[in-house]
């Protein structure tokens, strides 16, 4: 996918799972974190997800903790075998959160020079 992404991009070892929240299906739905910035993440899924659809998703990241946020799908790429590529920017996120992501954010660009 084309890098379109406003913050610094990390690598997160973690899977999460989504709930679709602007429809009748509320499933959870097993995803791959393939990267995570300030404002966005890119995942793989083996399920086909709807473009531009909220959902709620529940990450645990470096520390331990889950962090709870919205994210709305904005890029979609199937190239890959049967595993679909989405990328999805944060839409709703306690401001603490994002303030964690964005310190993780430096302390990896501070740690690559």
């Amino acid at each position: 996918m084309q890098e379109k992404r406003k913050s610094r991009r990390f690598v997160l070892e973690a899977t999460l799972a989504m709930e679709r929240v602007d429809g009748s299906k509320n499933r959870l739905v097993p995803i791959n974190v393939l990267d995570v910035s300030g404002t966005g993440m890119g995942f793989s899924c083996k399920e086909l997800l709807e473009m531009n659809s909220v959902y709620k998703v529940q990450l645990k990241i470096w520390t331990g903790d889950t962090v709870d946020a919205l994210i709305d799908i904005v890029r979609f790429d199937n190239s890959r075998d049967d595993t679909n590529v989405y990328g999805a920017n944060f839409i709703g996120m306690p401001g603490n959160d994002t303030t964690r992501f964005n310190i993780h954010e430096l302390f990896e660009a501070a740690n690559e020079e």
